[in-house]
């Protein structure tokens, strides 16, 4: 069997693997720039964000971590290609590996949202794809207190649809409030010969993750919000390579989340401070720059789950997509990635799956769709959707390009000023 290449996950693992002395005798790749022009006159790393060429918009007040020579990953992170406030306020990041696993489709592959009886919510074992790498998700659900009718009881769930816009408007808010967290042990240390990972988390209050949904007209109460926060909280993801030598990575999707009680405040009020520490598969991101602009704006005025699951596949597969170059997706593709619409009835998948994609035509997103039957004989076995890109997503996904382009320029220029001063 022909043996994949590496997922750009599986290279920044192996990156971080390397030891200290090895990686100082490593030559920076793809160092074809004019380093002169880029170079900033300190000769500082923390500098080169400020070279007029490697520019972009970024939040009012940095946070002290960004300005730091380790902080320079969470800087980019924050950067956006943006023109106007305006434009800042509707973009923020799709993180490439992250998106690609199903953790919010558990219910769908189950076939269970919740339930008060535990034997009900088994423990979700999936298989997926990404880039030609086999990987297996296992979630383990969430056991929360809820009241309906006056009454609490305990029930077990697994992140839905309102838990991931809440997850979105964490990482929008990490573009302004994000920050470098210290590890949870302080006794931890590195094994002999890797380099630690940095751990990447967000400081925010509930009224920002209250305003930020009602901003996409995605509005929740408070109390939507705080079960969603828990749920976060509680449900644990591992993935696991299925290749030897693959990575695994777990905890839950939130692994900490901390409220400061003081001066008066306790969880419930609304403008308390809270800090929750991100998954190590969004701290890695980060850290190695796997992401990508969108416009969040656009993308959740999108209020299916199937449809919210397409237009991130487009934005993050479709990198050549166009008004006249289409972006192709598959029925079953689109089943096996995401565990959605696998239904008993072919027939009804089919028609379900069209529905969904001519509601991206219909915000504006796509331009037009050809549908492509694939045949058996007569009977037909899939459904592949051309999505032609709108001009207004066209514009986007080249500006996600451009600042993707900076992004990698400032860190070859950080590589060759920490080769030149190793």
């Amino acid at each position: 069997m022909a043996k994949h290449p590496r997922t750009d996950w599986e290279k920044t693992v192996s990156e971080l693997r390397k030891s200290p002395k090895a990686k100082q005798t490593d030559t920076p790749t793809n160092l074809s720039l004019d380093l002169d022009t880029l170079m900033p006159e300190s000769g500082r790393v923390e500098d080169v964000a400020n070279v007029s060429s490697l520019r972009l918009a970024e939040p009012d007040t940095l946070p002290q971590s960004a300005e730091t020579p380790e902080g320079q990953p969470l800087r980019d992170f924050q950067s956006t290609l943006t023109n106007t406030p305006q434009e800042r306020e509707n973009t923020s990041n799709l993180l490439h590996f992250w998106e690609r696993i199903p953790r919010y489709n558990c219910g769908d592959i189950q076939g269970v949202n919740n339930s008060t009886d535990v034997k009900q919510m088994g423990i979700v074992n999936y298989s997926f794809e990404d880039n030609g790498e086999r990987y297996t998700l296992e979630m383990t659900p969430a056991q929360v207190r809820v009241e309906t009718d006056g009454v609490q009881q305990t029930v077990f769930c697994y992140p839905d649809s309102t838990d991931e816009l809440v997850e979105l408007a964490l990482i929008k808010i990490a573009l302004d409030n994000g920050d470098i967290l210290p590890p949870a042990d302080i006794s931890q240390k590195s094994a002999k010969g890797h380099s630690p990972l940095p751990s990447y988390g967000v400081h925010f209050t509930i009224n920002q993750l209250m305003q930020q949904l009602k901003q996409w007209g995605r509005g929740r109460s408070h109390g939507a919000l705080m079960q969603s926060l828990d749920v976060l909280n509680k449900c644990n993801l591992s993935v696991k390579s299925t290749s030897k030598g693959g990575i695994n990575a777990r905890g839950a999707i939130l692994p900490e989340l901390v409220s400061f009680e003081q001066n008066g405040f306790d969880a419930h009020d609304r403008n308390g401070f809270w800090t929750a520490r991100f998954h190590p598969i969004i701290s890695l991101g980060i850290h190695a720059g796997l992401y990508q602009q969108y416009n969040v704006f656009r993308v959740t005025q999108i209020k299916t789950h199937v449809g919210h699951a397409i237009i991130k596949m487009v934005i993050l597969n479709g990198r050549n997509i166009s008004e006249q170059t289409p972006y192709s997706l598959s029925l079953s593709y689109l089943q096996e990635a995401t565990g959605l619409l696998n239904y008993k009835s072919p027939y009804h998948a089919r028609r379900k799956f069209r529905e969904h994609v001519k509601r991206l035509e219909a915000e504006g997103l796509l331009s037009k769709i050809e549908f492509i039957e694939k045949r058996r004989g007569k009977r037909v076995v899939d459904i592949e959707a051309r999505m032609f890109a709108s001009s207004s997503l066209v514009r986007d996904m080249k500006a996600s390009h451009k600042r993707a382009n900076i992004l990698q320029q400032r860190r070859q220029v950080r590589a060759s000023i920490e080769k030149t001063n190793g």
